[in-house]
């Protein structure tokens, strides 16, 4: 960038500091107003992009992840009863295993 460059960009940024400056010495509840607006509509534009451009995507992926860790979970909680010796006869409990969640999907192979 060259030197007139540098002074034409101070010279506007200065500009608009001064115009600041000023809108909020005469007339501070419009500026405050204005202020509050912009901010607004900033925090709504926000929630707007990321409704549609990462809120869609994420739910499903991220709702499947919780239902597998919450099945892992239950899976493996069961199994970590401390192991007690019996004097007595040991009696084998069979436990009723859930369906696989897992689908064979047959084609025709040619």
């Amino acid at each position: 960038m060259g030197q007139s460059a540098k002074y034409i960009v101070y010279s506007i940024i200065g500009l608009a500091i001064f115009g600041l400056i000023y809108n909020l010495i005469v007339n501070p509840v419009s500026f405050f107003k204005s202020i509050l607006m912009m901010l607004g509509f900033a925090v709504l534009f926000g929630f707007i992009i990321y409704y549609f451009l990462i809120g869609r995507h994420k739910g499903g992926q991220d709702r499947n992840y919780r239902k597998a860790v919450k099945q892992s979970k239950k899976k493996y909680s069961q199994n970590t009863v401390p192991f007690t010796k019996r004097n007595g006869p040991s009696k084998i409990q069979r436990t009723n295993k859930k369906a696989s969640h897992l689908t064979v999907i047959k084609g025709n192979k040619k």
